[in-house]
Parts: structure tokens; sequence; C-alpha cells
């Protein structure tokens, strides 16, 4: 990881840099349902280097910010974003789960990013990794 700032938006966050992140910190896409919440504190051992450390808090500030998303019937967030970058179902899977269709959906989409993109911003000021990663909104 750098040590410069990454501003970047929520979609590209997931499209380029989770997977890296995940893939660093030793998780899978799963581990950070919200069921999950309470077996994925970050570590603070110091066997691990500060790369493993800061891919462990990012995801668990990602699994937070996730897990505090709207999930309303008229604002799915958390339902969109579980279900797509967690547990990697498709767009069209995820569209007819919420029961909206394509143009809807894609509005809802975007409004779930921005969510999340806040929150997340959120915890990572409280976690300390607002100088690794910094999500913009879509």
């Amino acid at each position: 990881m750098s040590s410069t700032t990454v501003v970047v938006n929520a979609y590209k966050f997931f499209n380029k840099y989770f997977d890296r992140i995940l893939s660093i910190g030793g998780r899978l896409p799963m581990d950070l349902i919200p069921e999950n919440l309470s077996n994925i504190k970050p570590s603070n051992d110091e066997r691990f280097t500060p790369d493993i450390i800061q891919a462990e808090i990012i995801a668990y500030c990602v699994a937070l910010a996730i897990n505090d998303c709207k999930n309303e019937p008229r604002k799915p967030y958390k339902t969109i974003l579980i279900d797509v970058y967690l547990k990697e179902l498709s767009n069209i899977d995820t569209m007819q789960e919420v029961g909206y269709e394509h143009s809807r959906y894609n509005v809802l989409k975007r409004q779930a990013m921005n969510e999340f993109a806040g929150r997340f911003n959120v915890y990572a000021i409280k976690a300390g990794v607002n100088s690794i990663i910094e999500l913009s909104l879509a």
C-alpha cells in the first residue's frame, strides 16, 4: 500500500482495489457480510506487516459501512451492496431480488454507492486509514 492517499469513487474502489485489499488482508468477500462482523476485527499483531494490518482495517471499514447503509423497501442499499460485492451475485439477480426494473435499479445502485462512500469515509477517519484511501461520490 502506498503512502499517498488514493481518492477514488466507490465503483472504481470495488472494481479495482477491493479484491486486492481483501487478498492482502487474507479475507474473502463473504467474510464481510453483517453476520460475520464480530469475527473480522482487524489484528494488531506485531508479526503482521503494516500492509496486512492496513488492509484488514480497510476491509473492516467496508464491512461496517455496508452494514450501516439503509435497507428499506424504497432504499435497499445494503441488500444491493451485499449481493453485488460480497455475495458476488449478478446485477440482474440483485435487481430481481430488490424488485426493481433496470433503470430504477441503476439509480438505487448509484445511491447505494454514494451512501456507502460517505459511511466508509467516516469509518476510515475513525480507524486512522483515511490517509490511505478516501472514497468520492459516484
